[in-house]
This record gives C-alpha cells, structure tokens and sequence, in this order.
C-alpha cells in the first residue's frame, strides 16, 4: 500500500504533472472571459424619448451617449441624456432639450425659465414645486412641453359643495364645477343642474349648489269662468248694458305636470283638461239707443233703476248751439232738473219721452212745481207736449 502511494504523488510532482495543471486552469479562465464577453455582447432593447417621438431599438452598446449617436439623434449644446431610467429593467434614456417656457404662479406672477426638459413634471422639478392635494397644472405633469409653451399652476383651494342635504368641503384648484362632482362620485339626473353652471371653474371660497329637479303629475277640479255675450238693444241706452241672463260657472278635471327643485315645488304646466259641467254664458243687452231716441214705453221691469219720482215735466226749446247749465250743447234728451235733487250727468228714463241725461237747468224747474224741462226739437213740440205727468226713473 505504501508504495503505490509514493508512485502516485511522485506523478503529480513530475514536470508533466504540473504542465497538464497549468493547462486546465487556462481552460477554465478563458471560458469565463469568453461567457462574460458574450453576455456583455447579447443584443437588447432600449427605448429612446425625444419630445413627442418615441423609438425602440434593438442594440448591443451599452453606453447611453452611443446609442443616441447610434440612432442619428443630435444634441444641442445644453440638452441632456436622462439616464436615471436605463436599467436592467426599463432600458429607457430620454432626451431633454434646452426650453423656455412662461410659467405662472397660482398667485398671478409669472416669470421665464430657460432649461433642459422633456415634460411639465421636469420644469416643476428645476422649480422645486411639489404638487400637493387638490393642487393642478396645466398642461398635467405628465405631458410633453414645447419651446415657448406656458405653464400654469394653480394651488389648492377649498369651496363648499351642497347635494343632496349634505355640506361638503371640496378642492378648487381650476376644476370646473362637473369634475368636482365627478370626483365626489355623485350622479346628475338628465335635468339636474348647478349654481354656478357646471362649465363654470370654482373659485376658492365659493359655494356650489345641486340642484335636483324632478316632476310629478296632479289633478284638480277647477271652475269653469262664464264667458259674457253681448247683445244690441233699443231698449237700452247707447253706453249702458243691462243683464238679461245671468251666467253660471262650469267644472273641468285638469291634469298638471308639477315640477320640483330640491323636493319643493316652483312650477306648475297644464298638461289636459276634461270638462265636467259646462258653462252658460252671462247674456248682457248693450244699448242702442240714443238719448231722447228711445222706446218711450218701456215698463217698469225692463229698467234697471235706482231711484224714482213723480212729477210735472214741462217742454223748452232753444236754438241749436246754446249750451246747457252744465255745459254740454243743447239737444233732445238733454233735460233740464233740479240738481239740488238729481246732480248734472245723471242718466235718466222718463215716461213717454225715453232716455236722457241732466245737463241743465231753468224757470221751468225753480219754483213753479215742474219737476223736469224736456228738451223739444221745435216751439211745435213744445206746444204740443204741454205738461204732462211723468215718472222719472234714475237709471243705474
């Protein structure tokens, strides 16, 4: 046993031995640098951001400066190669060029800032700006800026929404008033609507209002007014009407659309109607009858009369273009009375001469017991009335 142990390490400790070790070790080594330089050399893909454009691209650099070069890509004296994304996972290198764009504040300053950037995320970034809650800019931050562009900030401010009974606080921040009820999660109904409109932007400390409009239909029963015909009649003086049949009212069902704002009631359309009980019309007898023309033998219950008296009328003539007491020119049916009993103007009926007026007044009524004058065309008239014993009717 010992002596074949003796041979074997002898082996190894032989000049051949040690040049067979030196050979697998070369092996070894040259394999390793081979696999780490085919897999530094395995093609991969790298997506390149330049503005708007945006290219995938298959390469075996790895240096971020010559795949850019590698695409045709150039670079401005201050633009920059964003490398922070270029990694084992994303692979991404985006290209910042030198902007300027106006930016302004939610406090109405504005200023100019000149800088590499790709999108409103990277100027506020250089600003050191940091939205918070509720806090916008327009464009958003994840949008691609241009040279020239303007940057609009606007802070967080806070607003009042009343819905539904409830008070809520809510974030402005140029939000119109239907994305902050978006965002609140509540619904509209087709007619509902908004004070301010919901286009309108919120201001910060302003109060928005839903409301809710819905409708409802109802019945009545409601009268049915009487309409009133007309009807000539000599019977009846020219400017006075007389009843001759007295209306009644009607019935109808009518249907309503009554509409609702917030539960209460602001407006009421008629929607259909369907009579009951019709109307009868109020029939009125409209006089055509000139004074001192009319019937001369009315009855008593054709009149309508307030007062009524007995007495001598008297007949007068006078030429055309004389004036009554009261005024007017002479004319038939203008009679002369005692005003101190019947005033000036008032419309009267007397038996067997008809309708008249007072206007005037004389010695036939001062104290010789004649209690009217009546006007005559002619001395023949007169001659021919005399005094006669009238009634005389104080029409109403």
């Amino acid at each position: 046993m010992n002596t074949k142990k003796a041979q074997k390490g002898s082996l190894l400790a032989s000049p051949k031995g040690k040049a067979i070790t030196v050979f697998i070790i070369a092996v070894v080594v040259f394999s390793c640098v081979a696999t780490v330089f085919a897999v530094a050399n395995i093609p991969k893909e790298v997506t390149v951001l330049d503005g708007n454009k945006s290219q995938t691209i298959v390469t075996n650099e790895s240096e971020p400066a010559k795949i850019i070069r590698q695409q045709g890509i150039k670079l401005g004296k201050n633009d920059v190669i964003d490398e922070t994304q270029f990694d084992k996972d994303n692979s991404v290198l985006i290209v910042k060029r030198e902007i300027s764009v106006q930016f302004k504040s939610s406090e109405g300053e504005s200023w100019k800032v000149t800088l590499p950037a790709r999108t409103v995320e990277d100027v506020l970034a250089y600003l050191g700006i940091e939205l918070g809650e509720g806090d916008a800019v327009t464009p958003q931050s994840f949008d691609v800026i241009s040279d020239g562009e303007q940057i609009n900030f606007y802070k967080a401010g806070k607003a009042k929404l009343i819905a539904d009974g409830e008070l809520i606080n809510v974030a402005t921040s140029n939000k119109t008033v239907r994305e902050i009820i978006r965002e609140k999660g509540i619904s509209l109904g087709s007619d509902d609507y908004t004070i301010p409109a919901l286009d309108t932007i919120a201001e910060d400390g302003s109060q928005i209002e839903l409301i809710r409009v819905t409708f409802k239909q109802e019945s009545e029963e409601e009268a049915i007014k009487p309409k009133t015909l007309y009807k000539k009649d000599a019977s009846v003086p020219i400017g006075m009407t007389q009843l001759s049949k007295k209306g009644k009212e009607g019935k109808r069902l009518v249907e309503y659309t009554i509409r609702y704002e917030n539960g209460k009631p602001v407006a009421k359309e008629e929607t259909d109607s369907k009579v009951l009980v019709k109307a009868q019309a109020e029939v009125l007898l409209k006089g055509s009858a000139e004074f001192g023309t009319g019937k001369k033998d009315l009855k008593e219950k054709d009149l309508k009369f307030s007062k009524k008296y007995t007495g001598i009328a008297s007949a007068y003539h006078e030429p055309k273009g004389n004036h009554c007491a009261n005024g007017m020119e002479v004319a038939v049916g203008r009679i002369g009375v005692d005003p101190s009993v019947i005033p000036y103007g008032t419309k009267l009926y007397v038996t067997g001469y008809g309708f008249c007026v007072a206007a005037d007044t004389g010695p036939g009524v001062a104290g010789m017991g004649r209690f009217v004058d009546l006007y005559m065309n002619s001395e023949a008239e007169c001659e021919q009335w005399g005094l006669r014993d009238v009634t005389v009717y104080v029409l109403k």
